[in-house]
């Protein structure tokens, strides 16, 4: 498992738009992508890319391998805004750890805080491995998708909780 430790620190650490080299992605492995734009809301109070980006990228995977036998499912989804200038922002969502007992991705809503595992051996296994690289695991800021705008722009940033 020093592997996946590893592999964990070089995804949370680096910041770039492209995979590091030579990590292995264990979990989300199988998703597919669409090019997409961000449409914000006029009255919106968020800052940064939370404003609209032209330009997106999202990605809608599963968490871990399913069956046909077993109706169950852990989606999630990463959006990435282009940014001009430097990298892009990104913000992660899912709707639990332990999936939902559907094959419909929509089913419930997703959001960027995940509660603690319900199922004991993935608290002990998963929940711990991943304790290693943060403090708050299920867990993942909004900041830095409201720090800067589409074009590069800085601004003082104001993100949902």
């Amino acid at each position: 498992m020093e592997l996946f430790r590893e592999d964990m620190n070089a995804s949370f650490d680096t910041i770039s738009d492209t995979m590091p080299v030579d990590r292995t992605k264990f979990i989300h492995s199988r998703g597919v992508h669409a090019k997409v734009e961000w449409i914000a809301t006029p009255d919106s109070p968020y800052t940064g890319l939370f404003k609209g980006c032209k330009h997106g990228i999202l990605r809608i995977s599963e968490l871990v391998q399913t069956t046909p036998e077993v109706p169950k499912t852990a989606p999630g989804h990463a959006l990435k805004c282009l940014r001009d200038g430097m990298s892009s922002g990104n913000w992660f969502a899912m709707y639990a750890f332990d999936g939902q007992p559907s094959f419909n991705f929509f089913k419930n809503r997703w959001t960027n805080i995940l509660r603690e595992m319900e199922n004991e051996c993935s608290r002990h296994t998963i929940g711990k491995r991943m304790a290693e690289v943060t403090d708050h695991i299920g867990a993942t800021s909004l900041l830095e998708f409201s720090e800067f705008d589409e074009f590069g722009n800085w601004t003082e940033p104001n993100w949902p909780f």
